[in-house]
Parts: C-alpha cells; structure tokens; sequence
C-alpha cells in the first residue's frame, strides 16, 4: 500500500487529472537534495481523509491503464532537460570518438540517436571556470571565476534560474567539492545535491586552495547516479517539465580504480610503464562512468521520461595525458586540456544519428538549450543559439572563432617527476594565457611566460610543431583578433591575483597548481 500511495501523490501529478480530488495527499522533496520527505497541506495523523481514500480506490481500479508522464504534464508539454557534464573528460579517449578501447558503449548508443558535436571546446581546462561558463554563457574574464575556489557571483544569472522562473522543476547533482553550493553554483536549483557521504571514495582530511576539507571531497559515479534517479522520484511538482544537472567527477582522479571494477577492455603488454597503466586507469575511470550513465538513462527510460526529455552530456576538460609534458590539466590549453564531448539526443525533434564538425564552445549550450525548448529570457547570454544548426536548418561554420582562457599560479611539485623529454615546449606555466582557434589555426599566448605558439591543426592536430616564427603575418592577424576579444570580455574590476605566500606554500605541499 505504501508504493501505491507514493505513486498516487507523486508530486500532485494525479492532481492533472479532472477524476482526483483537490485534497488528494502529495509528498514534496525538500528544497536541498533527495532526504525526508514532508506532507501537504497537513491533515490528522489517524490516516487520510475520505476525499484521498477515494482517489487511492480509484488509482486501484485504474492501475495498468492509467495516463502516461506525456498526458499527465500535457499542461506544459515543454520537454524534459537532462545535462550531464563529465569530468575530465578527452573526447579522444571515448569510443564513441574513435578511441580503439570501448570505453563509452552508451554514450554510443545515445550519440546513435542523436548528435555529436566533433570539436566542442571548453573556455578553460579547469573544473570551476568552465562550469560558471557552462551555466552563464561568459567567459571565465567576465564571471572572474578565473580559478577552482572562486564563488560564482549571485549578479549572474545562470541557466537553472532561467528554467526555473520559466516554470522548470530545478534540481543538481554534483560530484566534487569544487561545485559545491559554497562556491555559488546552486544558483537557480530547487534542489541541489552535493552530499557525498554515501560515496565509497576515500574520507579524510583534503587540503585544497589553502582550505582543509573534512570528510569525502569527490563522490564516485554510483553515487552521483543514486542521488539522481532519487531525485527523479521525489522531485517536486512532477507535472512540471524538470531541469536536471548532474556532474560526474570519476576521470578526475584516474590513479583511484573502481572497487570491484573491470571494464570491457583488457591492460596492454605495456601497462607496467607507468604512463600506460596511468593511462589505463584513466580510461578504466570513463568506462565506469559511462556503465553508471547507461544506468541513470534507463532509469531515465524506466519512468517514461525518456521519450520527452532534450539529453545532453558535455565535458568540462580534459587531462595532459603526458602529450605536452604534464599529467593532469589546468595548466595548459591544448587540444588535450580544452577539446570535451557534446552529444544531444531529443526523440522526434534532432534527427540522427548526425555528426557535426565545425567548433563550438560551451558557452554556446544555454542559448542553444532555451531556444530549443522556447524559453525566453537570458537576455545576458553572451553564447551563440546552435538550434538552427541542430535542427539541420543552418551549416556549421568552419570559420568559427574559438578562445580559450587560463589563469596559473603556482607549479604542481610532480610536473617534474611527470615530464617526458622531448614533449614540452620548454614553457613554465605561469600567469595568464589565451588562446584562439580560427579554421584550423591555432594561437596560443602566454604575455606572463612570453610565449608565443602557433599550430595548424589539419596537418598538425597533437600540436607538436609551432609554426609561429615561420608564419609572422598569421600571427600579428590572430593576435589582433585575440586583444579584441580580451578587451571586450575582461571585467573591469577582475582580480587576477595570486594567493597568499602562507596559501602558496599549501597548494605546493599538496601539488595543486591552480
């Protein structure tokens, strides 16, 4: 009886119907995260009044042929909007990209269904700077979270706010503390989640950006996926249309391997090097990730939400990998850091399975998402709407300008350990760096390190041969064309400043370098 009143007050979504009473009992999910759930409106605790004693008999006598998730919101037909952004995340290390190891089997099998944007770029190859982008379609030199630890300031307005005042049910789901609400980005969620005590991830204490965190900083994959699909089942006002974000962390800390974990592929005769088995364990980290979002869209499937719902899964950066002399990201901007996938499925609406190949940033989803659906607002978006584009109605442009953005600070103390001779350009991180991608050329800047890198990228896509002394005209046109993008989005009042020496001598003990 219990499962049946729940699915009878779900939300009021029975309310839709003309047959259920007024007074019919309903649960609502409290504002932060999936937990206890409360009453509404309040009655006697001897049971439930005769008007919902009735509706439960006839939710009896109907159960089986009742009306679908479609009839039942059929007075906000607007779509589902379900946003999964990965973590550290190289589109060339996704099958579903080409990569040789089946690393992403359902990310294939939405892309099958769908479209994938061939060359997505992240404004920065950090977490915080390119989620604030994500949500805000700025540049990281306008909403100045330049760095991880920065608080998204409330004078933005984020996608989730714009949902949610347009009548979305809003709920998050991340899985890092560097996206927690402290830092801003709950911005517009009814509901945010980043609650990673259930995780089964190492606890402790973390130090971070001159912080001590206590307890567990990173929640795994099927955790995050769990929080989820809870989510789903107690989100508040079911016959709204949802926006749900949820943030996957796992490829991030790549030198962790899932318990009890064996993905699809097997070590190859090379993995005792330790660039191989790091490279394994990495793509070990996708694969598992990819299992638990296979799992949250047929949960997705499972409640009929799927065949209404605009899916998209894009990732935040990528990882060094080695190929320019550092492991891991923020550092540097190339293709490794900054190129991310973007997949968007909406049966009936985006025909597929189509690939896209002009670029495109990720400051272009939040206008292209409303449009999409038919919300207004976000009159503040400085992104591009690619709907024309995703509906077949426009060509990609291959021109496309693409910039790029990074803010470094201090060196991590294992860049050293992790260097392989002949792959780095001889260039410290340090400072300020920007890059810009037109056609096929890109410009990479450093005016703190005074380093200027030019690459073609048809004939040079790894970025290992700079043309930048043998093309001087190219380069004066691009850098040109990129002071006029910096000094059109850098904010007046931005605080490009270092931490303290005491926050300094922190981040190198624990070999962060942002």
């Amino acid at each position: 009886m219990r499962a049946l009143y729940r699915q009878a007050g779900r939300g009021s979504r029975a309310a839709a119907s003309p047959m259920a009473p007024a007074c019919l009992w309903r649960y609502v999910a409290p504002m932060h995260g999936a937990g206890k759930r409360t009453r509404a409106p309040a009655h006697t605790r001897s049971g439930p009044p005769p008007c919902a004693l009735f509706a439960l008999i006839s939710l009896v006598l109907t159960i089986g042929c009742g009306p679908d998730a479609a009839e039942l919101r059929a007075a906000d037909p607007r779509p589902n909007v379900l946003l999964v952004s990965l973590d550290t995340t190289r589109s060339d290390h996704l099958s579903v990209y080409g990569y040789e190891r089946e690393t992403s089997p359902h990310l294939m099998a939405l892309a099958s269904q769908g479209v994938r944007f061939d060359a997505a770029y992240a404004p920065s190859a950090s977490t915080g700077p390119s989620h604030a982008s994500l949500f805000t379609s700025l540049y990281p030199m306008t909403h100045r979270v330049i760095k991880n630890g920065r608080r998204l300031g409330d004078g933005f307005e984020t996608l989730a706010e714009i949902l949610r005042d347009s009548g979305y049910t809003t709920g998050g789901v991340v899985s890092s503390f560097v996206l927690s609400r402290r830092f801003g980005y709950d911005q517009g969620f009814e509901a945010f989640d980043d609650d990673f005590s259930r995780a089964n991830v190492p606890s402790g204490t973390t130090l971070w950006e001159g912080r001590e965190i206590e307890g567990k900083f990173w929640a795994s994959a099927d955790d995050t996926t769990r929080r989820a699909i809870e989510w789903l089942d107690d989100r508040r006002a079911a016959e709204r249309p949802f926006f749900l974000f949820v943030h996957y962390f796992d490829p991030h800390e790549h030198h962790l391997l899932p318990s009890g974990y064996r993905p699809p592929f097997e070590p190859g005769p090379k993995e005792a090097l330790k660039l191989n088995r790091q490279i394994f364990r990495y793509d070990t980290q996708i694969s598992f990730m990819d299992r638990e979002i296979g799992r949250l869209l047929t949960a997705l499937a499972e409640r009929g939400l799927d065949r209404d719902s605009l899916i998209v899964v894009a990732g935040d950066h990528g990882e060094g990998l080695m190929q320019h002399g550092h492991m891991f990201h923020g550092a540097q901007i190339y293709e490794e850091d900054v190129r991310v996938p973007l997949i968007l499925r909406w049966p009936g609406e985006l025909a597929g399975p189509r690939v896209l190949v002009g670029p495109m940033e990720l400051m272009d989803l939040a206008p292209t998402l409303l449009e999409l659906i038919g919300v207004t607002g976000g009159e503040d978006l400085r992104g591009r709407s690619l709907a024309k584009l995703l509906r077949g109605e426009s060509k990609p442009e291959v021109e496309r300008s693409i910039h790029l953005y990074r803010r470094h600070y201090a060196p991590r103390l294992d860049d050293e350990a992790n260097r392989e001779p002949g792959l780095t350009p001889g260039i410290e991180p340090k400072g300020e760096k920007f890059g810009l991608r037109v056609g096929h050329w890109k410009l990479i800047e450093g005016p703190d390190e005074g380093s200027l890198e030019l690459y073609d990228l048809e004939s040079d896509p790894g970025e290992h041969v700079d043309l930048a002394q043998r093309e001087p005209e190219r380069v004066e046109t691009l850098r040109g064309m990129l002071a006029a993008w910096r000094s059109e989005h850098t904010h007046a009042d931005l605080d490009v400043t270092g931490p303290s020496e005491e926050e300094r001598a922190r981040l190198e003990a624990l070999g962060y370098g942002e």
